[in-house]
């Protein structure tokens, strides 16, 4: 009973980009999608990022394609026990559909990849960097054989023509080998991604994300100082502006809301930095990017 119910279960395809929702481009992707794959259940993860920001949409990616449902494994009789199976029948996983794509008509490749328990679908220019370091990859391929392409490609709109009928294919069962040729993993464009670094009483890291509220988000995880609230003291300290910050809140709700900044945990695990109600980001004057140091009291 509970096997029936499984295999149909319909197909997740998740789209982000900095498309915006002015325009009808993202629009337009659901109705290439629906047309191949009607069944498929879509998901927008957000259309927000800040144009041509490949490494702030890496970074979103990598905070939630964890919590989506991933394919099935293949059984070993099979053959293929480390990939996704190819039935469409059990396509009951999720197809990300990434488009951040300042290098669109260049030489840049078109992808798509089997990385842990799910597809990824987009352009070969960094954008996939966190989750290729975190999973490992079974295949990839570029986008090369026009079956799985609209008949008219344009030069400056692959989401539609390309990237939306592959995802779409790949959710109903056509075999990732079929969409193009196949490459090497290794060979896939990676950005050097920041990472923060111990030394003695501090961590050294980055701003990587702000978020809708003006959070900022550190690449510094709660398990480098996992006794975070516990300290007798931790400041933060931007020393390209001088600004340091002391108070530490587990909830937004804590304490009095004085309108001052304060160091917490965002849903991901990693150290920010929120004003209750305000925007961290424009009351500080600190921007994407900007070094961060931990101060650690003993």
């Amino acid at each position: 009973m509970n096997q029936g119910i499984f295999t149909h279960r319909r197909p997740v395809i998740a789209l982000m980009t900095d498309f915006g929702l002015s325009d009808g481009y993202t629009g337009v992707m659901k109705g290439v999608i629906v047309n191949i794959t009607p069944e498929a259940h879509i998901i927008d993860i957000t259309h927000a990022i800040d144009p041509q920001n490949i490494l702030s949409g890496a970074w979103i990616l990598a905070s939630v394609y964890r919590y989506f449902p991933g394919f099935e494994t293949s059984s070993p009789s099979q053959g293929s026990n480390d990939l996704p199976p190819t039935q469409p029948s059990q396509r009951a996983g999720t197809v990300f559909v990434c488009v951040v794509d300042p290098g669109v008509g260049s030489s840049r490749g078109a992808i798509a990849l089997s990385a842990g328990k799910w597809f990824f679908v987009g352009p070969d220019n960094g954008l996939f960097s966190y989750v290729l370091a975190e999973q490992p990859v079974h295949s990839a391929c570029m986008l090369s054989n026009p079956a799985y392409h609209l008949s008219r490609v344009s030069s400056t709109f692959h989401g539609r023509d390309i990237f939306a009928p592959a995802a779409a294919h790949l959710a109903r069962g056509v075999a990732l080998n079929e969409l193009g040729t196949p490459i090497d993993p290794a060979t896939l464009q990676r950005f050097d991604l920041p990472r923060p670094v111990r030394r003695e009483g501090a961590i050294d890291g980055y701003i990587v994300h702000i978020d809708h509220f003006g959070n900022l988000i550190s690449n510094i995880p709660l398990t480098m100082i996992p006794d975070l609230f516990n300290r007798p003291q931790v400041r933060a300290s931007f020393p390209n502006s001088g600004v340091e910050v002391s108070n530490r809140k587990r909830f937004f709700s804590e304490g009095s809301d004085d309108g001052q900044p304060f160091l917490y945990v965002d849903s991901s695990g990693y150290i920010g930095i929120a004003v209750r109600n305000g925007n961290a980001a424009q009351v500080l004057s600190i921007g994407y990017g900007a070094p961060i140091t931990l101060v650690i009291s003993a």
